[in-house]
């Protein structure tokens, strides 16, 4: 197998990162924008390093080939989370999903985080006596 057949690319690895689903927590900062970043920083260092490649020396193509290893691996990780294996495999339970001491608990972090990016808080005195909800 040679090295420039198995070259990721950035044509190759943004559509795939780009196809993750948004996440619902969260409208402004997703995580198929931070893996692009590390995708667009990891591609240019390796661009660097094959460009810096004209003497050919062993330890220069053993990095190289190192890089695009942990790209592949990153590749194949990126389709592990898109096809949800881990979820068919370990199914969240109710009681995790909706735990029977606070059944609203998720359901309030999701509007706390969607109050403070709209800068909103809670009022005082839900903070002082604790007072819970399906807010």
């Amino acid at each position: 197998m040679s090295a420039s057949s198995s070259r990721i690319t950035s044509a190759q690895l943004k559509p795939i990162i780009r196809s993750l689903p948004a996440s619902p927590l969260s409208d402004k900062v997703q995580l198929s924008d931070a893996l692009e970043l590390i995708a667009d920083r990891a591609l240019a260092a390796g661009a660097g390093a094959t460009a810096g490649a004209g003497g050919g020396t062993t330890a220069e193509a053993l990095r190289i080939a190192a890089h695009q290893k942990r790209l592949s691996q990153m590749r194949d990780s990126i389709v592990r989370i898109r096809s949800g294996h881990a979820m068919k495999l370990y199914p969240l339970s109710k009681t995790t999903l909706s735990p029977p001491n606070d059944p609203y608990f998720y359901t309030r972090m999701r509007n706390a985080f969607h109050n403070a990016a709209k800068g909103l808080r809670r009022p005082w005195w839900k903070i002082f006596f604790n007072v819970k909800g399906a807010e």
